[in-house]
């Protein structure tokens, strides 16, 4: 060969050199963890913007070198999609709620709306309830009920419990007792006489503790009082002691008559009733009494009728309702029973102390009608003063002598006399007259203490005894 074929072979041989080096560089294997230099080239690739060309670019794909097998490690690498240039690469995708659409909206809120009604229009009832039901159709047999339940309910005539003026009719509301809620006819059995019976004995419960005035109707008289019925279903019983009678007349005489009555005892479980036309005729219904509570005023005077009279005090009807003086107020003096100065029957004016419409209590006083005979007690009266009085009662440590109408004195067991007494009973008694000295006089306290001894003239001694002559 001649030598520009050798340099021609040296150049041949340089760039083989050159290319080989490139070529291993390039196709060298990856280690675990890192990156290669292609899937850079990618990365970079996507993060540009796409560029629409209107010639597409032609995909250069190297030209594989051979390597040796030891001198590279093979990893394996995710397959890579590769896009035309024009075709804009989708980036990694994000979470977002599906949006609801407004038919989908309408359709979810139909549902809801439907198991609503669902629920309001079935109701999950037992036997024993009394439901509120809207009579549906009437036959000559009885009635159907809807009372929002899978199957409508039948009451049969019998169980209607009408009498003669009463019917029913479609779309009448009617109240029932469900006897069975599944019959082989495959309707629930209800019971509108039950319905009423249990619903009369929940009113009377309750009127046993508003005593409300009721009507019932005389059936006959026994031993000890009457028995009545109350709305032709229940009977209960009417002691002679609650019975207003006139001229004790016969209890036979009030048999088939309408009373005024009050509950005084409603007891279900034993069926028992009990009323009282006594305590009816001096009460009115509620709104009545409200009404008449509102009439009333403080610092009002009112004539009444003495009703009954307790240890404590007195009460006074005052036309449908009873107000309580107490017996401190009662009289400006001390009374030891109210039975002193009233009795049953007696009209009496009193003073409206105070008035509670929410508890229906009237507060009255008697002795607020008379001038109170301790303002001026002290211008009618002095320390050291002889006065006169009755004794009008005896008490373990004294006697009370009053002298003056709603005015009294105490003496002292001590001032009784010069002599030692145990017992006050051993110097004075009730209604005996005498004179006695004022030693005490408290008019803030409203007290006065007096003596009757002071009024005694004293023992002689045996120095003051005179000398016999002998």
């Amino acid at each position: 060969m001649n030598e520009g074929t050798k340099l021609e072979k040296k150049e041949v041989d340089l760039e083989l050199q050159t290319n080989e080096k490139l070529s291993t560089k390039d196709m060298q294997g990856t280690k675990i963890g890192e990156v290669s230099d292609f899937e850079k080239s990618l990365y970079f690739e996507e993060a540009k913007p796409p560029v629409e060309t209107n010639k597409p670019k032609e995909e250069v794909v190297p030209e594989p070198v051979a390597t040796k097998p030891e001198e590279t490690t093979p990893v394996e690498t995710a397959p890579v999609e590769t896009k035309s240039q024009d075709t804009p690469i989708e980036q990694a995708p994000t979470t977002k709620e599906t949006p609801v659409t407004e038919p989908e909206k309408n359709e979810a809120e139909a549902i809801l709306d439907f198991a609503q009604q669902l629920d309001n229009m079935v109701t999950n009832y037992e036997r024993g309830d009394i439901i509120k039901g809207i009579i549906r159709s009437v036959s000559k047999n009885g009635v159907l009920v809807d009372f929002k339940y899978k199957s409508e309910g039948f009451i049969s005539n019998a169980e209607l419990g009408l009498s003669a003026e009463e019917e029913v009719k479609e779309g009448d509301e009617i109240d029932a007792y469900i006897s069975k809620l599944e019959t082989k006819e495959g309707y629930a059995l209800l019971s509108k006489r039950r319905a009423d019976y249990e619903l009369l004995w929940t009113k009377l419960s309750d009127l046993a503790k508003t005593k409300d005035a009721i009507e019932v109707e005389v059936a006959s008289n026994v031993e000890g009082g009457l028995v009545a019925e109350y709305k032709k279903s229940i009977k209960g019983f009417i002691p002679a002691s609650h019975v207003v009678r006139r001229n004790n007349e016969d209890l036979g005489t009030f048999v088939g008559k309408k009373l005024a009555v009050t509950v005084l005892q409603a007891d279900r479980q034993r069926k028992k009733v009990f009323f009282s036309n006594k305590f009816a005729t001096r009460r009115l219904n509620k709104t009545e009494l409200s009404a008449l509570l509102e009439k009333l005023e403080v610092g009002e005077i009112r004539e009444g009728k003495v009703s009954s009279i307790k240890d404590f005090g007195v009460f006074v009807d005052l036309g449908g309702v009873e107000g309580l003086v107490h017996i401190s107020e009662l009289s400006w003096a001390r009374v030891s029973h109210p039975t002193e100065l009233v009795k049953v029957g007696d009209k009496v004016k009193v003073f409206i102390l105070g008035v509670d419409i929410e508890n229906r209590r009237i507060s009255l006083g008697m002795k607020q009608l008379k001038p109170d005979p301790w303002v001026t007690v002290a211008q009618k009266y002095e320390q050291g003063q002889i006065v006169e009085g009755t004794i009008n009662r005896i008490v373990p440590f004294g006697a009370f002598i009053q002298i003056d109408e709603d005015l009294e004195g105490l003496i002292h067991i001590s001032e009784l006399s010069n002599k030692h007494i145990e017992k006050a009973e051993d110097a004075v008694t009730v209604g005996q007259k005498l004179k006695a000295k004022i030693i005490k006089l408290y008019p803030d306290e409203q007290k006065i203490g007096l003596s009757i001894k002071a009024l005694e003239e004293e023992p002689a001694t045996e120095a003051d005894a005179p000398v016999s002559e002998q």
